[in-house]
């Protein structure tokens, strides 16, 4: 990361084409809970979460509606729930893919990130404003490190 940008340009990405598993594999290796997802020329699809994949492994009524907020009737295994996770590691990611609501670009004010970060945002994608293609990831920790190792100190 430059020190005049908050955001990270050498970041794990997904193409659409891998599978659950090799996300799984970067998310574990990187200790992140979500990554950005690109097709063959590069434009962000969306992003790879956690939360997409936690709902294949939970029963359906626990996601319809409302859904139930007590599963304690459900006598599912640890290694039942180990199962259902190998089963969908084979999937291709961008059937997991969530569309994004928030992306910056590369010219966007700090002041705006830090405001997207503020209210919510976790891991937010840089693209080109033209191409649509990902440039970038800004996260809370990179406008820390920023903020907290300017050349303010």
């Amino acid at each position: 990361m430059s020190s005049n940008a908050i955001y990270q340009t050498d970041f794990p990405r997904l193409t659409e084409t891998q599978t659950v598993g090799i996300a799984l594999e970067q998310m574990l290796g990187n200790r992140i809970s979500d990554l950005p997802v690109v097709d063959a020329s590069g434009a962000l699809l969306g992003m790879f979460k956690l939360e997409k994949l936690y709902a294949k492994l939970l029963p359906r009524a626990a996601l319809l509606g409302k859904g139930l907020h007590d599963l304690s009737f459900v006598s599912d295994t640890l290694e039942e729930l180990r199962g259902r996770m190998h089963a969908i590691e084979g999937d291709l990611v961008r059937d997991y893919v969530d569309k994004v609501d928030e992306v910056v670009h590369p010219d966007t004010p700090p002041v705006e990130i830090v405001l997207l970060l503020h209210n919510g945002a976790n891991n937010v994608p840089v693209v080109e404003r033209d191409s649509g293609r990902l440039v970038g990831m800004v996260s809370s920790r990179d406008l820390l490190a920023t903020l907290h190792g300017g050349a303010g100190k």
